[in-house]
């Protein structure tokens, strides 16, 4: 049975063996939001997913190196026109603050055929038609996201959950 959460018009489903959550987003609903709406929906904390589909617009931004030569990610780059996902794949985990976080890097073709991508923002990435997912909870690993001191961003650093 699908459940159906009428606030943000996701479907999901829970596999019999907790391994695998499979679903879709609805039009309109962003990619971001609503993975985490379904991990609440399931309690899952710790996961790898992978989505297809298509977006109505997509906002991301990509490496590169300041006069320092350090790494650093770009200006946000907006793209505001339908876009469909080629490939792309990213973890769910905890921020700084314990909440459930996203970390996604994705390529997309736009409606003029130009190929790109990049690291997907938060509230960008509205679906255009259905984003179809697939969400490996994981159990017994703890993603959370602190700032990595070598290079002064914050990323997910692994441990045992224990």
């Amino acid at each position: 049975m699908a459940d159906r959460n009428d606030e943000h018009y996701i479907e999901s489903i829970k596999g019999s063996n907790a391994q695998c959550i499979m679903g879709r987003l609805t039009k309109g609903v962003d990619l971001f939001e609503g993975l985490l709406a379904v991990c609440k929906q399931h309690n899952v904390q710790t996961a790898a997913f992978d989505c297809i589909g298509s977006l109505k617009r997509v906002g991301y931004v990509q490496l590169k190196r300041n006069d320092n030569k350090e790494l650093r990610y770009s200006e946000p780059i907006y793209v505001e026109k339908p876009v469909e996902l080629l490939a792309g794949k990213g973890f769910i985990g905890l921020d700084e603050h314990d909440e459930l976080d996203v970390h996604y890097h994705g390529m997309y073709v736009d409606s003029d055929g130009n190929i790109s991508g990049g690291h997907f923002l938060r509230g960008e990435n509205p679906t255009a038609v259905t984003i179809e997912f697939t969400l490996h909870p994981v159990h017994d690993i703890y993603l959370k996201r602190k700032t990595d001191s070598s290079l002064n961003l914050p990323v997910f650093q692994f441990s045992e959950r224990g």
